[in-house]
């Protein structure tokens, strides 16, 4: 017979086993998906090259209506699988994030990379079958015209349909990810919505976190709109030539520009409004939420600048108040992310490897550099496809932001500790 210990022992045993097992299998799953999101953005690529044969004329389709749809879905998985990374560098080096961002113990990084990998996926396939029917229209024997056009709103409703699936298994995942459904509702409700109230709502960190998280995707936030004028025009005239005609129709007009600068500043204003709330409730840091406020105001005099050389093409005060401004904000939100929200320069303790504060700090003011064109609407110095180019690098420069952002606060709230952090278990509370 087993002595109580034996029992104890073999039981400790079995939840080994099952929880290393419960591992590799997230792990086959991860690798599963990653190799086949790699697999699809490799072969989309050079679909994109054979697009530039004059004979299918494929690449001035696809850079027509449709670009904008498959660009916003892009950057928003983008934007999950970074999140995903983010999360798994956090719980390597025991920094605690959920204390800091307030999240639901069912956020992980299995988690989100499973549906930022499944989100990819449908990405990159909607585009994959678009691309091939544009370049052999006739090559199913019928007319495929209505089913080709579904496919860049299908990938542009994608990261929508699987933010709000009501299943804790996302359409193309291979495996469910338990908690995922409330951990989702925790985003919206919890995180986003608050935000949006700005000052009317307490600037928490993780509330103040996620605005600056908005402010890298005004593209996205223009794009969508474009995607939603277009796609409405097209419900509205199904049997007409909307779509291509939606560059044309969704640009000019006097309330659809007034959305558009709407949607580039609001997230600055919403800053503003939390730091102006945050000077209010917080008597001691008057000085530091005053000056954050003043670099918001900076941010936003950038988007104003920028539309007014839009509409006084031939004025140059207008381009020259938009070049000091551009500079003067990328210096001073360069120096805020170094000396403000990483606390570097002030040997504080660090979580992460040495070299990598360095790293940071380079490919920040490097990518800060493009950061005044990425915010500013209706720029002409690049085109269309270095804007995608310019969000890749924005939304990657936001997150290497969160990560080292994340772990000051996590410093700053456990003075002295080495091992707050979830470091074993990552589906511990």
């Amino acid at each position: 017979m087993a002595t109580p210990r034996r029992m104890s022992h073999l039981l400790q045993d079995a939840a080994h086993h099952a929880y290393m097992d419960s591992v590799k299998t997230r792990m086959f799953v991860l690798g599963l998906s990653s190799g086949s999101t790699l697999t699809l953005f490799c072969v989309s690529i050079l679909v994109m090259m054979f697009s530039y044969d004059p004979a299918s004329g494929g690449i001035h389709e696809i850079c027509g209506w449709p670009y904008p749809l498959f660009r916003s879905s892009f950057l928003l998985c983008l934007c999950g699988l970074l999140y995903g990374g983010t999360l798994f560098a956090w719980r390597r080096c025991k920094v605690d994030y959920r204390s800091a961002l307030d999240v639901s113990p069912f956020v992980t990084y299995d988690t989100v990379l499973a549906y930022a990998y499944a989100c990819f996926i449908a990405v990159f396939s909607a585009f994959l079958v678009y691309a091939l029917l544009l370049m052999a229209p006739g090559a199913l024997g019928a007319d495929v015209s209505a089913f080709r056009d579904a496919l860049p709103a299908l990938a542009f409703l994608a990261p929508a349909l699987f933010l709000a699936w009501p299943a804790d298994r996302a359409p193309l995942s291979l495996a469910a990810s338990p908690g995922a459904v409330a951990a989702r509702r925790g985003l919206v409700f919890d995180l986003l919505l608050p935000v949006l109230a700005g000052p009317f709502r307490r600037a928490t960190f993780a509330r103040t976190f996620v605005a600056d998280v908005l402010c890298s995707m005004p593209k996205i936030f223009a794009d969508m709109q474009y995607a939603t004028c277009a796609l409405g025009a097209w419900l509205v005239d199904p049997a007409g030539d909307t779509l291509r005609a939606a560059p044309a129709t969704c640009g000019p007009g006097l309330a659809y520009a007034r959305v558009a600068v709407l949607l580039q500043v609001g997230p600055f204003l919403i800053r503003l409004g939390q730091s102006a709330r945050a000077f209010r409730d917080d008597p001691a840091g008057r000085r530091k939420n005053a000056a954050n406020a003043a670099k918001y105001l900076l941010a936003v005099a950038l988007v104003a600048a920028s539309v007014l050389k839009k509409g006084s093409p031939g004025d140059a005060f207008y381009a020259r108040a938009w070049l000091a401004l551009a500079l003067a904000s990328t210096l001073c939100n360069f120096l805020w992310d170094v000396f403000m929200d990483w606390g570097l320069g002030r040997g504080r303790p660090k979580k992460f490897p040495a070299p990598f504060y360095a790293v940071a700090v380079g490919t920040n003011f490097a990518a800060r550099l493009g950061w005044a064109v990425y915010v500013s609407p209706d720029q002409t110095l690049v085109a269309q496809h270095v804007i995608l180019l310019l969000g890749v690098v924005e939304v990657a420069r936001r997150f290497q932001w969160a990560l080292i952002r994340v772990e000051h606060e996590h410093v700053k709230l456990h003075p002295g500790e080495d091992d707050a952090g979830l470091r074993f278990s990552q589906h511990t509370p």
